[in-house]
C-alpha cells in the first residue's frame, strides 16, 4: 500500500504528461483508497410515508358524501354549496366529529327532524335495545327524560351553529344498576312517538360520549368497537363497503387500532344512522 501511495503521489505531483492508460488506473485508485477510509451510509427509509393531498381531499370527498346521505336521508339532492365548504373544513384539518355535529345541529337537520312522521315500532325497538347496551357500559350514561326524546326545534339556525342540548349526568349514588330488560324497556316508552331523526341524534351522540370515555385506551376501544360490529351486523344492512359488511372480527379489530379514533367514531355513527334508516 506504501508503494502504491508512493506511486500515487509521484504521478500527481509530476509536470510530465501521463499516459491514458495509467491515468485511468490512478484515478481507480484514488477511488479505491477513498473508499476505505468512508464509512457507507444507507438512508432509513421514513416509517410513515407522505401521504397524497389529492388521495386525501378525494378521500374526504367520499366520505363526507355519505356522511351527509345517510345523516340527512332524504331524496332531495345535497346542497352543493353546503358540500363544498364542509369540504373544505375536512381539507384543513377539521374532524368528521366536528363536520358530523354540525350537521345534526343544523337548520336542516332540525326541520327534518320536527317533520318527520314517528319511527317505526322497529326502529325504535332497535334504538332502544342499542342505548341499553351502551349505557350498562358506560361510567356515566346520560339521564334521559320526555323532554330529551322531544324533536329539537325547527328554529332557522345557519348551518354548522350548534344549540345546547340539555342532558343530565346519572347521579353519583349507591342505587343498583338496571338491568338490560329494564333500561330497553324504559327508552321503549320514554320515545315511543319519538321521530327516526330524534332516534338518530340521541343514539350516535350517547354512542359518541361512549367512546369518549375510552379515548385513553385504544384496545378498550378497538373491543368495543368490534363486539359492536359484530352485534349490528346481524341486521343484514348494508353498511357502504364490502370491508364494512366483513363478519371477520379480526378484521374489525385490527382496524380499529390502526385506524384514527375519529374515523373509528364515524364508522359506528355510519352503521347506526344506516340501520335506523333502513327501519323507516
Amino acid at each position: 500500500m506504501k508503494i502504491l501511495a508512493s506511486f500515487l503521489l509521484c504521478l500527481m505531483l509530476s509536470s510530465c504528461k501521463v499516459p491514458e492508460a495509467i491515468e485511468k488506473s490512478v484515478e481507480s485508485a484514488k477511488r479505491m483508497m477513498g473508499l476505505a477510509f468512508q464509512k457507507t451510509e444507507v438512508p432509513e427509509p421514513s416509517p410513515t410515508p407522505a401521504l397524497d393531498p389529492q388521495a386525501m381531499v378525494k378521500a374526504n370527498a367520499e366520505l363526507l358524501m355519505e356522511m351527509m346521505t345517510v345523516v340527512y336521508h332524504t331524496p332531495d339532492p345535497i346542497d352543493e354549496s353546503q358540500f363544498k365548504a364542509l369540504l373544505s373544513t375536512l381539507n384543513q384539518g377539521a374532524s368528521f366529529e366536528g363536520v358530523y355535529r354540525g350537521l345534526v345541529m343544523g337548520s336542516r337537520y332540525r326541520v327534518l327532524e320536527s317533520k318527520s312522521r314517528a319511527a317505526s315500532p322497529q326502529a325504535i325497538r332497535f334504538f332502544a335495545q342499542e342505548m341499553a347496551e351502551l349505557q350498562l357500559s358506560m361510567q356515566h350514561p346520560t339521564r334521559f327524560d320526555r323532554e330529551n326524546a322531544k324533536a329539537f326545534p325547527s328554529i332557522e339556525y345557519p348551518e354548522g351553529d350548534e344549540a345546547t342540548a340539555v342532558t343530565e349526568e346519572a347521579p353519583a349514588v349507591d342505587a343498583p344498576k338496571p338491568t338490560r330488560s329494564e333500561l330497553t324497556e324504559n327508552f321503549l316508552q320514554l320515545f315511543l312517538g319519538a321521530t327516526p331523526y330524534t332516534l338518530k341524534r340521541v343514539l350516535a351522540e350517547e354512542a359518541l360520549k361512549k367512546m369518549e370515555e375510552m379515548a385513553t385506551s385504544r384496545g378498550e376501544l378497538a373491543q368495543w368497537y368490534t363486539t359492536l360490529v359484530n352485534r349490528v351486523s346481524a341486521s343484514g344492512v348494508d353498511f357502504g363497503l364490502a370491508l364494512r359488511n366483513d363478519p371477520s372480527a379480526e378484521f374489525h379489530f385490527k382496524f380499529a387500532q390502526n385506524a384514527t379514533a375519529d374515523r373509528v367514531r364515524w364508522e359506528v355513527l355510519n352503521r347506526y344512522h344506516r340501520i335506523l334508516n333502513s327501519l323507516n
